[in-house]
C-alpha cells in the first residue's frame, strides 16, 4: 500500500513538474507578447504622430500651391493688360523699351513661378506616397497589435483553465489520499446516531 502511495506522489510530483515548465514555458512567451504590444503600440504612435505631420504640411503645401496660382493669375492678367496698352498706346521708343523690359521681367517672373509650382507639385507628389506608406505600415502594426492581442487572450484563457484543472485535480488526489490515510472504521448497530 505504502509503494502505490508513494508512486502516486511521485506520479503527481512528476505532473507537477512537468506542469510548472509548461507554465514557466507560456509565461515567458506571454512576457515576450507582452513585450511586442508594447513596441507595436510605441511604433503606432509615432506613425500616427508622422502621419498627422505629413497631413499638416500637406495642407500647407496646398495653400503654398493656391497662392502661387493666385500670384501667377494676377501677373497674366497684368501682362494682357501692359500688352493692350502697348498696342493703343503711341509712346516714344524709350517707354516701348521699358515696357518691353517690364513684360521680360513679367515673363521671367511667370516661368520661375510656374518652375516653383511644377516642383511644389512634385513635392505634394512625394509627401503623398510618404503618407500612404506610413498609413499602410500603421494598418499592418494595428492588424499585428490585434493579432497579439487575440494571442495573449488565448494565452490567459488557456492558463486559466490550467490553474482550475490543476486545483482540481489537486482536490481529487488530497480527497484520494484522505481516504487512504484514515482508517476503515466500521459503524455497529449499537453505536449512536446522530441526526
Amino acid at each position: 500500500m505504502r509503494n502505490s502511495s508513494n508512486s502516486n506522489v511521485e506520479r503527481l510530483l512528476e505532473i507537477l513538474n512537468q506542469e510548472e515548465i509548461l507554465w514557466n514555458s507560456t509565461e515567458k512567451s506571454y512576457n515576450e507578447l507582452l513585450r511586442t504590444s508594447k513596441e507595436l503600440e510605441k511604433r503606432f504612435t509615432i506613425i500616427e504622430e508622422e502621419r498627422n505631420e505629413w497631413k499638416t504640411r500637406f495642407e500647407n503645401q496646398k495653400e503654398i500651391n493656391q497662392q502661387f496660382r493666385q500670384q501667377i493669375n494676377q501677373l497674366e492678367e497684368k501682362l494682357v493688360d501692359v500688352k493692350s496698352k502697348n498696342r493703343f498706346a503711341n509712346k516714344p521708343a524709350i517707354n516701348e523699351n521699358n515696357e518691353e523690359d517690364v513684360l521680360s521681367s513679367l515673363n521671367l517672373k511667370k516661368e520661375q513661378l510656374n518652375k516653383l509650382l511644377t516642383d511644389l507639385n512634385w513635392r505634394i507628389e512625394q509627401e503623398i506616397k510618404t503618407y500612404h506608406k506610413a498609413n499602410d505600415e500603421r494598418k499592418s502594426i494595428q492588424i499585428d497589435i490585434h493579432e497579439i492581442r487575440n494571442q495573449l487572450n488565448v494565452i490567459k484563457d488557456k492558463a486559466e483553465i490550467k490553474n482550475q484543472s490543476e486545483i482540481a485535480l489537486s482536490e481529487r488526489n488530497n480527497r484520494s489520499n484522505q481516504g487512504r490515510i484514515l482508517p476503515n472504521l466500521t459503524i455497529s448497530n449499537d453505536s449512536p446516531k446522530f441526526y
